[in-house]
């Protein structure tokens, strides 16, 4: 042990043993005490021999901190090399920075971070922070760069890098959670985070509510004990809010999706949950709600019965009041943590305050409430504590003399009505005009519907009454529910409630119809739908109040977007309210509403209904003389023949849809038409039919030019030929589809072209196979479309296992597997066969232990990771 404690910039460093207790059960007592003891020999004699100081020997691990980054790397290699072969594996994590001396130890978030990046790691891996690599000698050490991944803490995803090329599974971090990464860190609370931590560990705890009136922090509270036991939640944590949501019946729907559990049709979404989650031990945080009372508080206890092994975390403003229910009553922070909430707060509005008496009264005056003293804070750039403090005295006594129950309900409310008072008109406009929005808006919708100018909108930001979130496309801005409603309400008082509905309903009208795509062909303008789901939904309401057929149109417009995500049921709902509540509407308009709620209920596997309601789209638009309309209604009722297994009466349905489409002289409805007889071949296994039908779909939209369509027709050739063992053809049509999708860059694809290509080329050029499932991947990931890439961890497994990584592709097998069980994904006969051999060497060439355990890993992973691991094999993977 070094005899004087480093300080300054100093690399600590925190080992464990992986797998102690399996281990110890595995040796039995005495030889496990003989192997510990040698272990710690071991590392104590390597981390000296470099200088290590030994800060603390807890358990099955050590805390060492060094002076210099190399040291500690010779030292970790060095005790890594002296356990080689021996029973004991152990995990390291090594972070540098300049952690606070508390002699003998170190305090700080630096000392964390060092063991949030050792818990991530497995055994016998070495993780570090990119701080600990910057100050290493170049080329002194074989690293590997891991990416960005989220640690225990919360914040933004952090880069590691690990010692040594070896393979080991996903790390240990955050990535089987949806948990957001909030926008400023945590401050104080130790104790409110020590007793939430407790309860969420608790056995007997399976519902736990924190309860509070708005902006006393529940939200955040609730986050960071959450990350903190993921630990002990190892299938996932999961982060569900409610705040944009208006209908209870959405709750568990939107739980089941947030999980990515597949949702049956004809089934309840509870039963989907119960089977979707069986034997998984989770955490579910369901956030704000309690406006969705008390249907909501019925649908989190069928959620907790159905799934037994499920623990779940509620915020509300009020208890739910069912049985079950523990209770933590968030309180305000205490005066040391609020003070430091202000001061952070301001801090990073750039103003640096010293503690004071000033401070703490003002603080005091606030009740130390969350909101209200970030409110305060981004103030202090214009006004000092003494005046924040002397300006909201008279709002405060004034609303607190009103004798409101709740006085911490008051105060915040006195915060939000000063923080707007002092707005200028503009700003009080826009602020006001926000509230319409539902969840998140972007730029471009807050400019057309609340007149936003960026100016202004980012005063509002500055002034923390909106926030702000990173998006794919654009940045989206949006409201604290509290805020949210304080904002509504002076929207209604200044009379321009409706008008802004109003424009709010037309806004994303307009958006629905210039995204609908009646074809179902992978309109690229879907996607700008999907951070919009919420505003639609209010959208809907709206219209269905007060504008019925424009309710039909918008209802119509949406069913692609709702197929596209699975939300079968909400969409024949909202279809058949507005149906139920246009009676007068135009006949047009009503055909084509019944021909989108007869689709949604095919997706249902409703066939009954189905017939019915497409039956009557037909009829009205024969009545009609639309031959357009008409050829779309027969396309819904073939589809329900063939999910009937009626493959006769579908064909004849199809042929009368092309008969249909090709009279309106629309050469792309002819070309939907010919795509689904190919369909119907390939179902009846008659490939020359197939092989002809796609050859003329092929030859039509060469002569129409369509660049989307041929590139559909052409991947639908390529599929035909590959199931014809044509597989030279198929590389060929999968190539020219591939190269105009890149042409109009349609990503979803593009993906399905690259994964197609890679199946008919692994065994003849399994390197340019790899590099199209890789790319594949990459896209599919991007899109987040879980089928395409639980089929390429199938096809690259096969050339995985060639190159002798049977462990690996045991685990890959098993995620690919467990994604297509979620989402119902089929695989062709041919491609199902060849998996099956797959899947059985692997079996061959492990043993049953080591088989059971690589898939129980892969099976354990949700749908990102396992594309992650298949990409970082895929970089070590030399095909020759």
């Amino acid at each position: 042990m070094a005899e004087l404690q480093p300080a300054g910039t100093v690399t600590l460093v925190f080992t464990d043993i992986a797998g102690s207790t399996q281990l110890l059960e595995t040796l039995g007592t005495q030889a496990y005490r003989t192997a510990f003891e040698e272990h710690r020999t071991v590392v104590r004699c390597a981390f000296a021999a470099h200088g290590g100081y030994e800060v603390d020997n807890e358990g099955d691990g050590f805390f060492y901190a060094f002076s210099s980054a190399q040291a500690a790397m010779s030292a970790v290699r060095e005790a890594l090399a002296g356990l080689e072969g021996g029973p004991i594996r152990i995990r390291v994590g090594i972070h540098t920075g300049e952690p606070a001396l508390d002699p003998p130890k170190y305090v700080g978030i630096d000392v964390h971070r060092a063991a949030r990046i050792m818990g991530a790691a497995h055994g016998g891996q070495v993780l570090m922070s990119p701080s600990t690599v910057s100050l290493l000698e170049p080329a002194s050490f074989e690293l590997r760069d891991l990416g960005e991944h989220r640690l225990k803490d919360l914040r933004a995803p952090e880069r590691l890098f690990q010692l040594g090329e070896r393979q080991f599974p996903p790390l240990r971090s955050l990535h089987r959670t949806n948990l957001p990464v909030p926008t400023t860190p945590f401050v104080g609370r130790e104790t409110e985070l020590a007793a939430v931590r407790g309860l969420l560990l608790e056995p007997d705890v399976r519902l736990l509510a924190l309860t509070g009136p708005g902006g006393t922090g529940k939200t955040r509270l609730a986050l960071q004990a959450a990350a903190d036991v993921s630990d002990d939640f190892p299938d996932g944590v999961f982060w569900i809010p409610l705040a944009p949501l208006r209908d209870p019946a959405l709750v568990l729907p939107a739980v089941a999706e947030a999980l990515s559990v597949p949702q049956d049709p004809s089934g309840m979404p509870v039963d989907d949950l119960a089977r979707g989650l069986a034997g998984r031990r989770l955490l579910i945080f369901i956030d704000n709600v309690e406006h969705l009372l008390p249907d909501a508080a019925e649908a989190v206890v069928a959620f907790g019965t159905a799934c037994p092994t499920v623990t779940v975390v509620v915020t509300s403003r009020e208890r739910l009041h069912v049985p079950g229910e523990r209770i933590y009553a968030v309180p305000t922070m205490s005066e040391s943590d609020g003070e430091a909430l202000f001061q952070t707060r301001a801090a990073s509005a750039g103003v640096e305050l010293e503690a004071s008496a000033e401070v703490r009264t003002l603080c005091a005056r606030l009740d130390n409430l969350p909101l209200a003293l970030e409110l305060a804070a981004a103030r202090t750039v214009v006004f000092s504590p003494e005046q924040l403090l002397d300006r909201l005295a008279q709002r405060l006594d004034l609303l607190r003399a009103g004798g409101r129950v709740d006085a911490r309900q008051e105060t915040l409310r006195a915060a939000i009505a000063w923080s707007h008072d002092l707005l200028d008109s503009h700003e009080q406009a826009l602020f006001r005009r926000m509230s319409v929005f539902a969840g998140t808006c972007s730029f471009e919708s807050a400019e057309q519907i609340a007149g936003a100018d960026p100016d202004v909108l980012q005063s509002l930001l500055d002034k923390n009454l909106l926030r702000r979130r990173d998006a794919p496309r654009a940045p989206r801005f949006w409201m604290l529910e509290t805020i949210r409603e304080f904002a509504s309400e002076r929207l209604a008082a200044a009379g321009e409630d409706e008008d802004v509905q109003r424009r709010h309903l037309e806004h994303y009208a307009t958006l629905a119809e210039s995204s609908f795509d009646e074809t179902l062909l992978g309109n690229d303008d879907l996607e700008l739908l999907e951070g919009e789901r919420e505003n639609l939904r209010l959208a809907l309401d709206y219209a269905m109040r007060s504008a019925p057929e424009l309710a039909l149109s918008l209802a119509r417009w949406l069913m692609p977007s709702w197929i596209q995500r699975g939300e079968y049921r909400e969409g024949r709902e909202r279809l058949s309210g507005a149906l139920a509540g246009a009676q007068g509407a135009p006949a047009q308009a009503r055909a084509w509403a019944l021909r989108a709620a007869a689709l949604l209920a095919v997706q249902q596997s409703d066939h009954e209904v189905a017939e019915t309601l497409g039956g009557e789209a037909l009829a009205l638009f024969r009545e009609l003389g639309d031959q357009r309309g008409a050829g779309w209604a027969l396309n819904v009722l073939a589809w329900n023949a063939m999910a009937r297994a009626d493959y006769g009466r579908a064909r004849l349905l199809y042929e009368q849809a092309a008969d249909a489409h090709r009279a309106t002289g629309d050469e792309r409805l002819e070309h939907a038409a010919l795509t689904s007889l190919t369909m119907v071949a390939s179902a009846e296994r008659d490939i020359p039919r197939a092989l002809s039908l796609s050859r003329e779909d092929v030859a039509r939209t060469r002569r129409r030019g369509s660049t989307r369509s041929l590139a559909l027709a052409l991947n639908n050739l390529g599929a035909a030929q590959e199931m014809a063992g044509e597989d030279e053809q198929a590389r060929h049509a999968y190539e020219e589809s591939a190269a105009l999708n890149r042409q109009i860059a349609n990503k979803p694809f593009l993906a399905i072209n690259l994964c197609n290509l890679g199946y008919v080329m692994w065994m003849t050029a399994p390197t340019e196979a790899l590099a199209h499932f890789r790319e594949s991947l990459e896209l599919a990931r991007e899109v987040e479309d879980p089928r395409t890439i639980a089929y390429c961890l199938e096809g690259a497994a096969r050339i995985f296992l060639e190159r002798g990584h049977a462990t690996h592709v045991a685990g890959l097998l098993s995620a690919a597997s467990e994604i297509r069980r979620r989402t119902g994904a089929a695989s062709s006969p041919g491609r199902k066969a060849t998996t099956a051999a797959v899947e059985a060497r692997c079996r061959a060439a492990l043993s049953a232990e080591a088989f059971a355990r690589a898939w129980d890993e892969g099976a354990a992973l949700d749908t990102v990771s396992a594309a992650d691991w298949a990409l970082r094999l895929s970089d070590d993977t030399q095909v020759s």
